[in-house]
């Protein structure tokens, strides 16, 4: 009698732990880029934490997550799938934006100051003439070498910067046509975040001949390393803290500025 007194007891225990014990399991997950001159928008994912329990994720969706910036605060509008967005408030550069909401018992919040626009940004060439490759064509040796974009702009102490290369055009041609779909590196080109106020354009970069959108992003340092991370080991989003409480992702400020040159065939 006493032992099944005992069974019952230790069941009646272990049923209660199930359902009273905080589902600390899951962490959110967030990815937001602060654009000056745009809205702001979160997206919001979650991962499981060291916890040796199970639980079902909390729903992303429903949360009261707070905007700040000043004195100024919204409520962002949920947009299903843990994104959240607000169309009141244009990002401007210079200024801190702060977000706040509570997932899963516990308070989530992060910060992030948009930069200032990088300023003075130039480049040495606007066009540049190239061969095409073909395969019956002329060996790659000799051709199309030696120019280069010499793109600068005001450094400032202690920022990153990123330079992206995109063709814009809607049917570009190939320089290199025996490269084959398979092995093509795609219509844009971006380098590693630098700490300097110039980079250079080798035309060996450009793959299509037409007009190119160059973009130069300035970034922060938690920008930077997450980039750095990402790329050289399997560390993502999910593992890299960039300074948010409660979660882990991306919260960062960003400005650009842009310039356009050409590839024209020969």
């Amino acid at each position: 009698m006493k032992k099944t007194i005992i069974a019952a007891a230790l069941l009646a225990f272990i049923s209660c732990s199930k359902t009273t014990v905080p589902a600390y399991n899951y962490d959110p997950v967030l990815s937001a880029y602060l654009y000056a001159g745009r809205h702001f928008s979160l997206q919001l994912g979650h991962q499981q934490s060291t916890s040796s329990q199970t639980y079902d994720a909390p729903s992303l969706d429903g949360l009261a997550v707070t905007l700040t910036c000043g004195d100024s605060s919204y409520l962002l509008t949920g947009l299903g799938n843990g994104t959240y967005a607000d169309t009141a408030m244009i990002l401007q550069a210079g200024k801190q934006y702060d977000i706040s909401f509570v997932y899963n018992g516990r308070q989530v919040s992060a910060s992030a100051l948009v930069p200032e626009k990088p300023t003075n940004f130039t480049e040495s060439l606007t066009s540049i003439t190239m061969q095409q490759i073909t395969t019956t064509g002329t060996s790659l040796f000799g051709i199309n070498q030696g120019s280069r974009n010499e793109l600068s702009w005001d450094y400032v102490s202690g920022a990153y910067y990123i330079v992206t290369v995109e063709n814009i055009e809607t049917n570009p041609v190939k320089i290199y046509d025996t490269v084959s779909t398979s092995n093509d590196t795609g219509r844009i080109f971006r380098n590693s975040p630098i700490t300097s106020g110039s980079y250079d354009i080798n035309e060996r970069v450009f793959k299509y001949f037409g007009t190119h959108r160059i973009v130069l992003y300035r970034i922060s340092a938690d920008y930077a390393l997450l980039y750095n991370s990402s790329s050289t080991s399997s560390q993502s989003l999910n593992t890299m803290s960039t300074g948010i409480i409660n979660g882990v992702g991306i919260f960062t400020g960003i400005n650009v500025d842009t310039l356009y040159m050409t590839v024209i065939k020969q």
